[in-house]
């Protein structure tokens, strides 16, 4: 092996040294599109290898970034061609296309470059951009203009791609091409002939490309040149005028015609667009419109035959050709006349108001009827709608009067609304009306009248001088002075001394008028008050008010006011002397007395009243007698006790004033009491009185002897003064009980009435008692609101003891009232009275009356609108006015006759000359100027006409003429203008109505206006614009709008001229009488170059003397065509831009010029059909602009230069373009970041793996040059791996330090490259390099130490926990197996771990447990007990599969946690046997629990008398199972109830509930049962026999018993039982006080002892360090091992247990305390009994810990019963409340 080693080493460097020497590169040249196989080169031998070597050493071939189309032999080592090979594909352009390849060898690694040239042959023909090009050209295109065409292009280079041109023959065109260094070729198509459309429209070429290859390749492109038509035909219609009827009733878009004209261009020339001109009229241009499109001429707004008859219409029709040619038709529309019109009612004379009192017959408007139809459809027929006194009556055709035909009455119907209604006879038939208002003339026949003949108004007394009390009000149904109303105060009256009641005037001691109290406003009829009232001199004042109207004569009505008035709280309330005295029998003196001394004064004299000693609460000893001057709820008084307050002896009624007693009277409430007594109203605001009273408190023997004594002396002033006071039933002694028994009796019989009387008044029926119909004089409000006061009953009150007080009223509610009588038309609603009500009988109905007479006179016309229910004095005013008018009419008859004979005869001369007079004036008449005799020619006498108001009325429209009042000729009264008033209708006859009162007739007058020549001709507009095009044909006729002439006849023939020009001519053809056309001729050629516009003035004259002219200016512009061709300044534009330049900028801009004008002027860029799709991508072009700008990016490495064809076309039509070059020349930029690739990859890399080791292959390129082109590698980041380089461009990647893969299995390695351009740009490639694994690693647990925890009795194959080892190596040596390596327990050494050598009976671990191999799962060979096994320990080992395998162990602890089952086992009393026995005791206990939970009956002693909370004995018992489980309660389940026992809940003492009596029996039998606290509970019960036996034998029996033990034992039974603290005496107060004073001691002792066991260090007593063989877990869940405490538990006198555990949490712990550890308290006894300090000193050394809350242990009885010295305190205290009640008897 050596010597090949050494000879492949020398030749490694052989060739390594040729390879130096011939420049380190081979070259190789193929021609393109060789064949597959194709032999290159002969790699292999060029390469220096032996035959062979190539394939021992895998030579290959790397093409970096692109397909290579060659490959390496495998056998020979020959460059084959493996793949097509295209030049153009590869290289494109570019020359020479050279490959650069990379050839790769290995063992060791090496690279070489391969250069092969690929050749070009002649194997691409030309290709043009589009194998068929369309050409649009004019038709006017002028020979020699030049179109340029897109150059073929050939992918070949050097003289295969050499191109030549060829045309197919053609008469009209030719091929041009030119050659020049700055543009290159440009092929052009040249015009030889003019082109013909008509002829021949469309010209087919085909152009030919050929290159100069051998063989010569061609390439054909299609040229379909489109010979686009000229605008030179204008649209025609087949019709000049068109003729159309149409109804005038036709809806908005009915199709009148559809117009058709066509055009025999094509194209867009062809396409026509309508327009529709309105000639005549010509201001309603808005009747019709035109379709664009389709020419449809359709109906836009009404038609109306009375307004317009004819309509002349002009039609265009217009190409969009450019410029646009149009043709013209008219369109002569006809209205057909319907019946559109409805009849139309002019009111021409209204004579309004009529008086009411009009006689029939009376004309009151005349009106005037016409219908704008004709025939049927003008015929009209009227009538009055709806039935009313008025009529109608035709004076003459389309003239009618409205007479009266009814008698009228104002207050019935005041005005009529009238409508005249019209219907013509057309069908359907139309109709008109016209509403008339007719007021009707008030005449005063109606008295004034009140809503209420009386009124009832309430005032409060006191009132201000001059306050409103109410508003009267009387209604007058006529109309102005007639209705005005005022009012007055009539009569009535109060006397003064007569008690207040309202009277007449003879009434009363003095007689007061009501004008003194009251008065009301003449016109408002307010009532006000003149002074203010006093209820107490006042209650009620009635008088009468009379409204009268000023109407001729006066009118008049009454209405009677009753005024109340409302009492105030003005009068304090006066205390009454005393029941009994000389000022009772006094009656009203002494009620005036009270009131006088209550003015006076509210303070009055001090009261006296006496009481018994021993009164009983509720005796009245006094009654406090008041009086109110007011009444109502003001008068209502209530009694209140001010001095003394608070819980005093005695208390008043709040309504009665009785004073009474509030509890039984004794000697602490001394010999006399002061009551201070206030007496108040309920008005606002109250007033008060007060009273004072002196109660004196006696024996009742006294008492009794001072009723007596006050009783016999009731005439004198001091009697008075006692007398006001009622005293309670006496007692008679207090000494015997039998007086006693008399007095209850008396007061409950008392009681037992008064609740009787009580109920007897509260559920009476009220109204039979109470409610009586008073009179109306008096009326009270409460303070509540105010009452309604339609039905009034009084109310009887009851105060004191007087008389009932019939003052206080109460009203009941407002029923509906009847409904009112109907009155008459527009009444005003009448205004309520101020607080007044009417009863129902009040409501009279006022009824007027009116009888349809059959004689229409004056007089009964009067006497029918008098009222039935009008007074006397109106009825008899009536009848003289209705007299009067009688004769009144009488006179007026003898005119009316006269005047009647002279109307008759007018109307026979009327009728004879045909009723109507004609006149005729010409238009523009001067004002004033006569138009006829009017009043002459009706046959009016001189002077008649003015004094009957002659008249003009012309209806609907202003008249121009007037009737001179003095003369009665008709005369101009303004301009007549013919043509405004009739327009073109002929003759002008103006319809006048004459209009003659007294009586009032009409006559009609026709006046016709003739014509004069005072209108010129006018033409629509002043200015008209036209458009022609300059290639017009000659004879092209433009039609032109005619004047019109608002004059007929002869004023209306127009004739025309035009203004000389000697392009135009004015051609006037006469289609029928009444209309002509003009037209504009073109007779030469127009020129816009030489004359754009031309100017011309139409002018049109009438046929009137003198003639008038009408002028138009014509101006015409010359419409340019598209002739010129847009240009460039230059052919060719070069431009250069960098590769780097951002798109969207702007780097070039072309400007090109067009000598047209208008839209041939407007020029759009574009890129001509010759720039590929790829390019336009590149760039974009603003069409408008002409900026260039950049559209993506520029690559040099891909395009170095691009040549952009530009074609600038016009808007034209034809449209005609210009062409030129931009040659681009792209600058390169460093903006190509360099390429890493990665030739060959030698991966996973073994971690022992030596240094120098080859990873990788890597060739780094960058397609810039020059600077930008170097590059530069590295490796990053820092790795174990580094570069060296091999060849230009081409590097190996090799190991330089030592691999380890546990620290990295993979490396992620980046070989970055940076070139030397500015900036510098870089590049990356990424490398992935995994290390292969060797087994160096063993198993490792992640814990030396494993803790499980599983609870006993758990099920056989149950998962206790998973262990897990880790093995950093992969696959097989990374893979582990688990066992159980080695471990046991000692079968009778207390359940403690240990070794194999350890404990009585050895047995391993793997009989407890094993390990799954593959998972390291543990599972339970079999169930647990924790009293057999606490803890197992043994170890695991974990081997994995490497070679050599290596392996690792880990140590489990398994603790069995508690499972409760085991029940309470009871303990032997304390001093048995069994104490002594230590173990061998408690394994009997366990034993005995376990055979059955009964025990045996268990004994006791408690003494007679022994205190609530005494100890009469103790249950002990132990569990064998630890923590929760072991923790035991106590219960007491017989007897249940209130038993003289209970037990401690967690001590098991058995203490009394309750002081033991001989109720209890001489024996108790308690049933007690011990349950644990574990899940399920387990229990023991105990039965407990308590014997009570009197003190002394109770401590008999506790010696007697305690004689039998030893001497511990004698004295803790002596301890065991608490005697009560026996009573020595009741009768002495000493034993009292020591019993306080020893149960104070007692409570302060225990309050001492609470205090030191409760804020003692806890730590030092309970806390000790202990074994860490025992761990107990809680319910509650797992605790913290890191430091662990044994606490001791409390039971019996036995050892402490060990097992109960506790984790404390990871914090300090606390201090301990200088007190020794684990000191043990001495527990009680069972059964025995003990003193009182020994049961206080057992108490406290008794503890107990809670596992749950983790607390410290507190004493158990002050922790459990906190309430059991306060029971003993309480106890006490009863105890000396008992005996100091019977020490106070």
């Amino acid at each position: 092996m050596g010597e090949r080693c050494c000879a492949a080493v020398v030749r490694v460097l052989v060739l390594q040294a040729a390879w130096a020497l011939s420049g380190g590169q081979v070259r190789y040249s193929v021609p393109e599109e060789a064949k597959a196989g194709t032999v290159v080169g002969r790699l292999a031998q060029d390469l220096g290898l032996e035959a062979g070597e190539a394939e021992a050493r895998r030579l290959r071939l790397v093409a970096p970034g692109r397909r290579a189309s060659v490959e390496v032999s495998g056998a020979s080592g020959a460059l084959l061609v493996s793949s097509r090979l295209d030049r153009e594909e590869l290289c494109g352009k570019s020359a020479p296309c050279a490959l650069r390849l990379e050839v790769l060898l290995e063992r060791p690694l090496r690279v070489f470059h391969v250069q092969l040239e690929v050749t070009d042959i002649n194997d691409n023909a030309p290709v043009f951009p589009a194998a068929r090009k369309n050409l649009s050209m004019a038709e006017s295109s002028v020979p020699g203009s030049r179109f340029p065409l897109e150059g073929a292009s050939d992918a070949d280079i050097g003289p295969n791609a050499q191109l030549s041109y060829a045309l197919s023959p053609s008469e009209y065109f030719s091929l041009d091409l030119q050659k020049t260094e700055e543009d290159g070729e440009s092929l052009f198509l040249v015009l030889r002939k003019t082109l013909d459309r008509e002829t021949v429209p469309v010209h087919r070429l085909l152009l030919t490309a050929s290159d100069g290859g051998r063989p010569s390749l061609t390439g054909t492109m299609a040229l379909v040149i489109l010979v686009v038509d000229a605008n030179d035909n204008a649209p025609q219609f087949n019709q000049s005028v068109y003729k159309v009827q149409l109804p005038e009733n036709a809806e908005r878009g009915t199709l009148v015609i559809k117009l058709n004209a066509t055009d025999l261009d094509e194209g867009s020339n062809r396409n026509i667009s309508y327009s529709l001109e309105t000639l005549f009229p010509q201001d309603r241009n808005d009747v019709f419109g035109i379709d664009r499109k389709s020419g449809e001429v359709r109906l836009r707004n009404d038609l109306d035959f009375e307004d317009v008859r004819l309509y002349r219409l002009q039609v265009d029709a217009t190409d969009q050709g450019n410029p646009p040619l149009s043709g013209h038709c008219k369109v002569v529309l006809e209205v057909v006349d319907v019946n559109d019109n409805s009849p139309e009612v002019w009111v021409t004379s209204l004579s309004v108001p009529v008086p009411e009192d009009a006689s029939l017959g009376t004309v009151v408007a005349l009106l005037s009827v016409s219908d704008r139809d004709s025939g049927e459809n003008g015929r009209v027929r009227c009538w009055v709608w709806p039935a009313s006194p008025f009529g109608l009556e035709a004076t003459f055709a389309g003239s009618y009067s409205l007479v009266l035909r009814e008698a009228l009455d104002r207050e019935r119907v005041s005005e009529y609304e009238v409508e005249v209604r019209a219907e013509d006879g057309g069908a359907p038939a139309l109709r008109a009306s016209r509403g008339l208002r007719v007021p009707v003339l008030d005449v005063n026949d109606n008295a004034p009248s009140f809503a209420q003949a009386v009124y009832t108004v309430l005032a409060r007394e006191n009132n201000a001088a001059g306050a409103e009390l109410a508003r009267l009000w009387a209604r007058d149904p006529d109309e102005a002075a007639n209705g005005r109303v005022s009012y007055s105060v009539w009569d009535g009256g109060v006397g003064v001394g007569g008690g207040g009641a309202a009277g007449s005037s003879s009434s009363g001691v003095g007689w007061r008028p009501a004008s003194s109290y009251v008065s009301v406003d003449a016109e408002s009829g307010r009532l006000w008050a003149l002074q203010p009232l006093d209820y107490e001199e006042l209650q009620v004042l009635q008088f009468e008010v009379r409204a009268v109207d000023a109407g001729e004569p006066p009118l008049s009505g009454n209405a009677t006011v009753q005024l109340f008035v409302l009492d105030e709280n003005d009068n304090a309330p006066a205390l009454l002397p005393p029941a009994g005295s000389a000022a009772e029998a006094g009656g009203v003196a002494a009620a005036e007395a009270a009131l006088s001394l209550s003015g006076a004064g509210s303070e009055s004299g001090t009261l006296w009243a006496w009481a018994a000693w021993g009164a009983p609460a509720g005796q009245v000893v006094a009654k406090i007698r008041a009086v109110d001057a007011d009444s109502g709820y003001n008068a209502w008084l209530r009694y209140e006790l001010w001095e003394p307050r608070g819980k005093g002896p005695f208390r008043v009624g709040l309504y009665s004033g009785e004073v009474s007693t509030a509890r039984a009277l004794d000697e602490a409430d001394g010999p006399r009491q002061r009551l201070l007594i206030v007496v108040r109203d309920h008005g606002e605001p109250a007033r008060s009185a007060t009273a004072t009273l002196s109660v004196s408190l006696l024996e009742a023997a006294e008492a009794a002897l001072a009723a007596g004594s006050s009783s016999s002396s009731s005439l004198s002033a001091v009697s008075r003064s006692a007398a006001g006071v009622e005293l309670g039933a006496g007692a008679a002694s207090a000494a015997t009980n039998v007086w006693l028994v008399v007095a209850i009796c008396a007061v409950s019989s008392l009681f037992l009435l008064a609740v009787v009387l009580y109920g007897a008044s509260r559920w009476a029926p009220r109204a039979a008692v109470l409610s009586a119909p008073g009179p109306t004089t008096l009326v009270c409000a409460s303070e509540v609101g105010s009452w309604s006061y339609s039905q009034r009953h009084s109310r009887s009150l009851c105060v004191a003891d007087g008389a009932a007080k019939s003052d206080l009223m109460v009203f009941s509610p407002n029923f509906p009232p009847p409904p009112p009588a109907p009155a008459a038309k527009d009444t005003q609603p009448e205004p309520s009275a101020l607080l007044d009500t009417v009863s129902a009988t009040a409501f009279i109905p006022l009824c007027g009356a009116r009888e349809a007479a059959e004689q229409r006179t004056v007089s009964l016309q009067a006497q029918e609108r008098v009222r039935v229910g009008g007074s006397a004095p109106v009825r008899r005013r009536a009848r003289l006015a209705a007299a009067a008018a009688g004769r009144a009419a009488g006179r007026m008859g003898e005119r009316c006759c006269a005047a009647v004979v002279r109307v008759l005869v007018l109307q026979a001369a009327w009728a004879l000359s045909g009723g109507q007079v004609r006149y005729s004036v010409p238009e523009e008449a001067k004002a004033g100027t006569v138009v006829g005799r009017l009043a002459q020619d009706l046959g009016l006498e001189a002077g008649e006409a003015e004094a009957r108001r002659l008249r003009l009325v012309a209806p609907g429209r202003r008249a121009s003429v007037e009737v001179s009042g003095a003369s009665g000729a008709l005369l101009v009264s303004s301009r007549l203008d013919r043509e405004e008033l009739c327009g073109k209708s002929a003759p002008c006859a103006l319809r006048l109505e004459v209009l003659l009162e007294r009586p009032l007739r009409v006559f009609h007058v026709q006046l016709e206006v003739t014509d004069i020549n005072d209108n010129a001709p006018v033409f629509p507009a002043a200015r008209k614009n036209l458009t022609l095009s300059e290639n017009s044909p000659t004879g092209f006729r433009f039609p032109l709008e005619s004047a019109s002439d608002a004059d007929i006849g002869a004023n209306a023939q127009l004739s025309y001229t035009l203004s000389p020009s000697e392009h135009f001519s004015l051609e006037v053809k006469a289609k029928d009488e009444n209309k002509i056309s003009v037209l504009l001729v073109l007779t030469k050629p127009l020129d816009r170059e030489t004359i754009p516009v031309h100017r011309l003035l139409l002018t049109a004259s009438d046929g009137g003397r003198p003639s008038l002219t009408g002028t138009m200016e014509l101006v015409i512009s010359v419409l340019d065509v598209n002739d010129n061709a847009p240009q460039f300044n230059q052919s060719l534009y070069k431009v250069q831009l960098p590769e780097n330049t951002t798109p969207g900028t702007v780097f070039f801009q072309l400007t090109a010029t067009d000598n047209d004008e208008g839209i041939n002027q407007e020029i759009y860029y574009s890129f001509s059909d010759a720039v590929s799709a790829k390019i336009q991508d590149h760039f974009k072009i603003d069409e408008k602009s002409g900026e260039i700008r950049t559209a993506g990016e520029l690559d040099f490495e891909d395009t170095q230069s691009y040549d952009l064809e530009i074609e600038a076309r016009d808007k034209g039509t034809p449209s005609l373009s210009g062409h030129c070059s931009v040659d681009l020349k792209v600058l390169d930029m460093n903006d190509n970041a360099p390429e890493v690739w990665v030739t060959s990859l030698s991966v996973p890399v073994p971690e022992d793996a030596s240094l120098g080791t080859v990873v990788a292959l890597l060739s780094v390129s960058d397609r810039d040059s020059g600077e930008n082109g170097r590059v530069r590698c590295w490796v990053w980041p820092a790795s174990p791996f580094g570069l060296e380089a091999t060849f230009a461009g081409s590097y190996s990647l090799v190991l330089r330090e030592a691999l380890d893969r546990e620290r990295v299995s993979e490396y992620e390695v980046e070989v970055r490259a940076q070139d030397g351009g500015t900036p510098a740009l870089r590049a990356s490639r990424g490398l992935r390099v995994p290390v292969s694994d060797v087994n160096d690693n063993a198993p490792l647990f992640a814990q030396a130490v494993y803790t499980v925890l599983a609870r006993e009795n758990n099920a056989a194959g149950a998962e206790l926990a998973r262990l897990w080892a880790r093995d950093p190596d992969e696959a097989a040596n990374g893979r582990v197996s688990y066992s159980v390596w080695d471990g046991g327990v000692g079968v009778g050494g207390g359940g403690a771990a240990g070794s194999s050598s350890g404990g009585v009976g050895w047995r391993p671990a793997s009989s407890y447990v094993s390990v799954d191999a593959e998972s390291g799962r543990l599972w339970a060979l079999q169930p647990l007990d924790y009293e057999e096994l606490q803890v197992l320990q043994f170890e695991v080992r974990a081997v994995d599969a490497g070679e050599p395998p290596l392996s690792g162990n880990a140590t489990v602890q398994l603790f069995v946690l508690d499972e409760n089952d085991n029940a309470p086992a009871l303990l032997p009393p304390a001093g048995s046997a069994a104490e002594a026995g230590g173990v061998a005791a408690a394994e009997a206990a366990l034993s005995l629990s376990g055979a059955g939970s009964e025990s045996g009956t268990l004994w006791a002693w408690a003494a007679w008398g022994a205190p609530a909370g005494q100890v009469v004995a103790k249950i002990r018992a132990v569990d064998a199972d630890s923590g929760y489980n072991a923790w035991l309660r106590y219960e007491l389940w017989e007897p249940r109830g209130k038993g003289p026992f209970r037990v401690g809940l967690y001590s098991g003492e058995v203490s009394t509930a309750r002081a033991l009596d001989e109720a209890d029996g001489p024996r108790q039998r308690l049933l007690i049962v011990v349950r644990d606290h574990g899940e399920p509970a387990r229990s023991a019960t105990a039965t407990l026999s308590v014997s009570l036996l009197e003190a002394a034998e109770a401590a008999l029996a506790a010696g007697s018993s305690s004689a039998s033990s030893s001497s511990s034992a004698v004295s803790r039974s002596a301890a065991g039982v608490e005697l009560g603290a026996g009573a020595a005496s009741a009768a002495t107060n000493v034993w009292l006080v020591v019993a306080i004073c020893a149960v104070s001691s007692l409570f302060l002792l225990a309050v001492v002892l609470y205090g030191a066991s409760r804020w003692a260090p806890r730590a030092a007593v309970l806390s000790a360090p202990g074994p860490t063989t025992l761990v107990c877990a809680s319910e509650v869940g797992s605790w913290s091992y890191l430091q662990r405490h044994s606490r001791s538990l409390c039971v019996a006198d036995g050892a402490a247990k060990s097992d109960h555990m506790v984790f404390s949490p990871n914090f300090p712990p606390p201090p301990p305390a200088p007190a020794a550890k684990d000191a043990q308290l001495e527990p009680s006894a069972l059964l025995d009994t003990v003193s009182a300090t020994a049961v206080l000193a057992s108490k406290l050394s008794s503890c107990v810990f809670h596992s749950r809350l983790l607390k410290f242990c507190i004493p158990a009885e002050i922790s459990r019963n906190k309430s059991w010295w306060i029971r003993i305190l309480l106890f006490a205290v009863r105890r000396w409340m008992r005996h100091a009640r019977y020490q106070n008897g």
